[in-house]
C-alpha cells in the first residue's frame, strides 16, 4: 500500500512540475507579444559612415539632433525616432554588411555614407532591400545608377554634398570669373593635387576640358594616396613648373599638412580647391594658423557661416546639444535628411497613402521635393533633380568660395552669398 502511495505522490510531484513548465511556457510566449506592441510606436532610423572619422561621427551628431527635435515635436506620425547607428569603417565588406544589419534590424531609412566607392558597394543592398536611403558620397556613378536602373535604384537620394561635376563647375567659376574676371588676375599654370579615388576622376573629366577649351595650362596632375603627409616634393614641383594656382582635390587625404607645408615653404600659387579638412573649425588650430589664406569650396554650401534662419537656428541647437561647431561639412546635409524623410512620410499620409512608410511612396514624396517645391534647409533652397541629384545654382544650394582670414572662414564667391572679399597672402604672386 505504501508504495502505490509513493507512486501517486511521484505523479502528482511530476504532473505539479509539468504545469509549471508549461506556465512558464506560457508566459514566455506572452512577453514578445507585449514587446512587439510597444516596439509599434517607434520608428528606427539607420544613419551610416565611417564613425572613427570625423565625416561618420558629424552624421551621427546630425541625425540625432534631427531625431531629438521631431520628437520634441510629436516624432513621425506620432512614432517616436530611434537612432541605430552602422560603421563603415571605410571598407566595402563592412559597410555592405553593416547596411544590411540596419535594415534587418527594422530601419525603414538609412541616413549618411561617405566616400564613393564605399557607398556604390551599399547600393547593392540598397536595391535588394528597397530601402529609401538619403545618402553621401560626390561621385556622378551614384546617380547614373539611378538614371540607368531606376526600379532598384529609385531607393537612393544624394541628399548630402553635390555630386563632383558641379565641384568643377565652382572651381572654374571662381577662377575664371572671379580671380581672373573681376580681380584681373591672369592667373592660367594650373597644378591639381588630388585624392587617387573615383571621385576626382569624375571632377577631372568635366574640368580639364574647361580649363583647356578657356586657354588655361595643367602643368600637373598629381594623384595622392590616402596617408600622404609630405607633400614638399610636390611643391616644390609647383614651383619648378611655375603653377600660379594649385587646384585641391582632397577629401580621403588630410589637406591641412599639404596648407602647412604650402605657407612654410611660400609657394608662390594660390590655394583653390576642395578640401574638406578646410571646412573643419578646427583646422586653424589644427594648422597653427598656416590655413590663412587658403581657398577651398564648402561642399554644397555645408559651412558654419549661417546663410540663412534655419541655419542660424541649427547651429545654434548644435552648439547648445555638444558644445561646438559641427566637425565635418556631413552635418549640415545629414541633419535636413531626416526632416525631408519626415516631410515626405507626413505628405503621403495627408494625402491618404495606406502605407505611408513604404519605400515605394517615400520615393513619390521625396522626388516632389524639386524645383517647384524646393526644401529650405540650412544651406539654401533644396530640390532633387529627375535622378535624385540635387539641383546646382545660385537658386538653390552651390559650392560657396571660401577663404580662412584671421581665424575666420569668410565666403568670397559667389556675391550673392559673400561675406567678404579675397585677400592675397603675402607670398603670392
Amino acid at each position: 500500500m505504501r508504495l502505490k502511495v509513493g507512486i501517486v505522490v511521484v505523479l502528482i510531484a511530476l504532473a505539479a512540475i509539468s504545469c509549471g513548465c508549461m506556465n512558464r511556457q506560457n508566459v514566455q510566449k506572452v512577453q514578445p507579444k507585449t514587446s512587439t506592441s510597444n516596439t509599434s510606436n517607434v520608428l528606427k532610423v539607420g544613419v551610416i559612415g565611417p564613425m572613427e572619422l570625423p565625416f561618420g561621427k558629424a552624421e551621427k551628431k546630425a541625425v540625432m539632433l534631427a531625431a531629438q527635435q521631431i520628437n520634441d515635436n510629436g516624432g513621425i506620425l506620432g512614432k517616436k525616432v530611434v537612432v541605430e547607428v552602422g560603421d563603415t569603417k571605410l571598407n566595402q565588406n563592412t559597410a555592405t554588411s553593416e547596411f544590411r544589419r540596419l535594415v534587418d534590424d527594422g530601419c525603414k531609412v538609412i541616413i549618411g555614407g561617405f566616400a564613393s566607392g564605399i557607398s556604390m558597394s551599399m547600393q547593392q543592398v540598397m536595391a535588394k532591400t528597397k530601402t529609401v536611403w538619403l545618402a553621401d558620397g560626390a561621385s556622378t556613378e551614384l546617380t547614373k545608377r539611378v538614371k540607368d536602373d531606376y526600379r532598384d535604384y529609385k531607393y537612393f537620394f544624394r541628399a548630402g554634398t553635390l555630386n563632383s561635376s558641379t565641384f568643377a563647375y565652382d572651381i572654374f567659376d571662381a577662377l575664371n570669373n572671379y580671380f581672373n574676371g573681376k580681380l584681373h588676375k591672369n592667373w592660367r599654370r594650373v597644378a591639381v593635387i588630388r585624392d587617387n579615388a573615383l571621385w576626382t576622376d569624375d571632377v577631372m573629366r568635366v574640368l580639364r576640358p574647361m580649363l583647356e577649351k578657356n586657354n588655361y595650362t595643367v602643368v600637373m596632375d598629381d594623384k595622392v594616396p590616402m596617408g600622404t603627409s609630405d607633400f614638399s616634393t610636390i611643391l616644390y614641383e609647383v614651383k619648378q613648373k611655375r603653377a600660379d594656382v594649385i587646384i585641391t582635390l582632397l577629401a580621403h587625404v588630410d589637406g591641412i599638412p599639404l596648407v602647412k607645408q604650402w605657407s612654410n615653404m611660400h609657394v608662390p600659387a594660390q590655394i583653390i580647391g576642395h578640401d574638406l579638412s578646410a571646412l573643419s573649425p578646427y583646422a586653424w588650430n589644427n594648422s597653427n594658423g598656416k590655413v590663412n589664406g587658403e581657398v577651398f569650396i564648402a561642399t554644397g554650401g555645408a559651412v558654419p557661416v549661417p546663410v540663412n534662419a534655419r541655419a542660424k537656428a541649427f547651429l545654434k541647437a548644435w552648439k547648445e546639444k555638444y558644445g561646438d561647431l559641427p566637425e565635418a561639412n556631413t552635418a549640415y546635409d545629414m541633419y535636413d535628411a531626416l526632416f525631408m524623410y519626415r516631410q515626405a512620410v507626413e505628405q503621403a499620409k495627408d494625402h491618404g497613402a495606406k502605407d505611408p512608410f513604404s519605400s515605394d511612396v517615400v520615393v513619390h514624396y521625396l522626388e516632389m521635393i524639386n524645383r517647384t517645391h524646393p526644401f529650405e534647409c540650412v544651406r539654401g533652397r533644396f530640390a532633387f533633380t529627375k535622378y535624385h541629384d540635387p539641383v546646382w545654382g545660385n537658386s538653390y544650394i552651390r559650392n560657396w568660395i571660401c577663404q580662412w582670414q584671421n581665424g575666420k572662414i569668410v565666403i568670397i564667391w559667389p556675391e550673392n552669398v559673400a561675406t567678404g572679399s579675397y585677400v592675397q597672402p603675402s607670398w603670392v604672386r
